[in-house]
C-alpha cells in the first residue's frame, strides 16, 4: 500500500540514521510499511503474531532488540519510571485520532526536530493534539 502524507512528500535527509521501531497494536501496520520505505527497521507486533503481548513483554522485546516503541498506550512511561534499570525509548500518541496519516505526520515532525543517533540516551516523546513533550530517561 502506498501512503501519501498530507503535508508534503517527506524525504528524510541523509543525516538521519536507520532507526529500529516496534509498533504496538494501536498503530496501523501501514505505518511500519512507511517507516521501512524510509530505510528504517520497523516491525509491527501483528507481523510476529504478538497481538496479545502484555506491555511488560513488549518493553522487554524493545530493550532486547534496541527498538523504539511506537504506541497509543500510556503505560510505558509508568513502567519505565517505576524501574530505572529498564532503558527503552518510547514515542506515544495521546491524540484524538490515530489514522496512519496523523501518525505519519507526527513522526515526520519527530524526524525533523529530534534527529537522534543510535545509542543516544533513551527518551519518551509524547504527541498530543496541539503539543509534544520530550523527556530523556531516566526521569529526574
Amino acid at each position: 500500500m502506498q501512503l501519501t502524507w498530507p503535508r508534503r512528500n517527506f524525504t528524510p535527509s541523509t543525516k538521519f540514521p536507520e532507526l529500529r521501531f516496534l509498533l504496538d497494536m494501536g498503530i496501523a501496520q501501514s505505518v511500519s510499511v512507511w517507516l521501512r520505505s524510509l530505510g528504517h527497521d520497523a516491525i509491527h507486533l501483528n507481523d510476529e503474531g504478538l497481538f496479545k503481548l502484555a506491555d511488560n513483554f513488549i518493553l522487554e522485546k524493545a530493550i532486547e532488540e534496541d527498538r523504539i516503541i511506537v504506541t497509543t498506550d500510556m503505560d510505558f512511561g509508568q513502567l519505565l519510571s517505576l524501574n530505572e534499570a529498564l532503558s527503552a525509548s518510547v514515542i506515544q500518541f495521546r491524540t484524538s485520532t490515530f489514522t496512519p496519516i496523523d501518525i505519519g505526520t507526527k513522526l515526520e515532525l519527530f524526524f525533523e526536530k529530534f534527529p537522534i543517533q543510535p545509542n543516544e540516551k533513551k527518551f519518551i516523546l509524547t504527541f498530543e493534539d496541539n503539543r509534544l513533550r520530550y523527556r530523556k530517561l531516566p526521569f529526574k
